[in-house]
Formats: C-alpha cells, sequence, structure tokens
C-alpha cells in the first residue's frame, strides 16, 4: 500500500535534483540593465557677445522624428543610418531641453535686458525660434565623437522682420566612450553654437538699428 506513495516520492527528488542541476548549468538570471537619464549643462560665457536692448522670446527648438524623442542617438555605421540607443534618455524631449538651455544661457551671459517663454504671453522685441538638424554620437574606430547641429533666427518687430537666419554645427571628440562623456561634449558643442548665434544676431542687429536712423 505504500509504493504508490513511495513512486511519488522518488519523481518528487529527482525533479528537484534536476531542477538543480539545470541551474547550475545555466547560471543566475542577470540583472535587467537599468535606465540612465541626462541633460545638457550649456555654460553661458562671462560676457555676452551681444546686447540686444529689450526682451527676447525663446520659443521650443523644433525638431522631426527621432529628434522628438528621449532616446540619445548614435551612429556606427557612417552618416546615412541613426539608430536610439536602448537605456539612455534625455530627461526631456530635445526641443523643449534646448530651449530651457538656450533661456539660461541668454539670462546668464547678460545679453538682453530680459528673456523670456512665449508661454508668458508677455510682448516681446526680439523673438527667436530653431530647429534641430542632428544631435547625436558618432561612435567610430578612432573614438567616439558627437554632433550637434542647429538652425537658429531671430526675427523683430512681431515676427514680420528677420535679423538673422544660420544654420550652426559643431563636431567635438569626447573624452573617452562614455555617454556621460558624449553628453558633456555636445555641453561644449552647444555652447560655441550659441555664441556664435548671439554674436551674428548682434552684428545685424546693430547694423539694421544704424540704418534706420
Amino acid at each position: 500500500m505504500t509504493f504508490p506513495d513511495t513512486r511519488k516520492l522518488a519523481l518528487y527528488q529527482a525533479a528537484l535534483i534536476l531542477a538543480a542541476a539545470l541551474s547550475g548549468c545555466l547560471g543566475a538570471t542577470p540583472p535587467l540593465p537599468r535606465d540612465h537619464f541626462y541633460r545638457v549643462s550649456v555654460q553661458a560665457p562671462l560676457g555676452a557677445a551681444a546686447f540686444f536692448p529689450g526682451t527676447i522670446s525663446v520659443a521650443p527648438i523644433e525638431a522631426e522624428g527621432l529628434l522628438r524623442e528621449r532616446p540619445l542617438l548614435y551612429s556606427d555605421s557612417g552618416a546615412h543610418e541613426v539608430q536610439q540607443h536602448d537605456y539612455h534618455y534625455w530627461t526631456e524631449a530635445p526641443p523643449r531641453m534646448l530651449q530651457t538651455q538656450l533661456v539660461d544661457y541668454l539670462r546668464s551671459s547678460g545679453a538682453a535686458t530680459s528673456v523670456i517663454t512665449p508661454d508668458l504671453r508677455l510682448p516681446a522685441d526680439y523673438e527667436v525660434t530653431g530647429r534641430i538638424r542632428r544631435l547625436e554620437r558618432l561612435l567610430q574606430d578612432g573614438g567616439t565623437r558627437v554632433v550637434a547641429e542647429l538652425e537658429l533666427a531671430m526675427t523683430v518687430d512681431n515676427g514680420r522682420n528677420l535679423v538673422v537666419v544660420q544654420s550652426y554645427g559643431r563636431e567635438i571628440e569626447a573624452e573617452n566612450d562614455s555617454v556621460e562623456a558624449s553628453v558633456q561634449a555636445l555641453d561644449t558643442a552647444l555652447s560655441d553654437i550659441f555664441t556664435r548665434f548671439v554674436a551674428d544676431a548682434g552684428k545685424r542687429s546693430r547694423a539694421q538699428r544704424a540704418a534706420s536712423q
């Protein structure tokens, strides 16, 4: 009467031994990679490249396709293919992130009497708009580089008159192959782009004011 229970116990013990053996062969399940979040931090110069007497309003920097999304972009097979990083994200979408950085840059550098965003619904003397063309890592055999390219424009009189519109690009080698080093290199690239834009806009604005006098 006890044989069926004995056979069940033997099968149960065999199953435990097999499970233990399989666990030893396969090893423990590796932990899932954790998500990483980054933000650019553009440093403003001690003094502005130009001064605009009045209020500048900075709109969100426009973008299309993958450039509107939060995953960091990279290319490792030439200029024609761009991919999204897994587990590496911007803290916010690039259009809003770069708008915030340009506002902070203009305020910190003292480029205008005041710098606002359209959200405040206040009148502005100058309006800045832009579009992201490239913002990515370049993974190459000789090291990691980053590239940033923006089209930036400044208008006056509620957008009726153009001060300047220009595409600005900068490619920089990162200190190492880490994503963090690439983000720091993008900080430098964007600072250079903002500085050149402000200088060009200031030069054109001064020329226009002089011509109207």
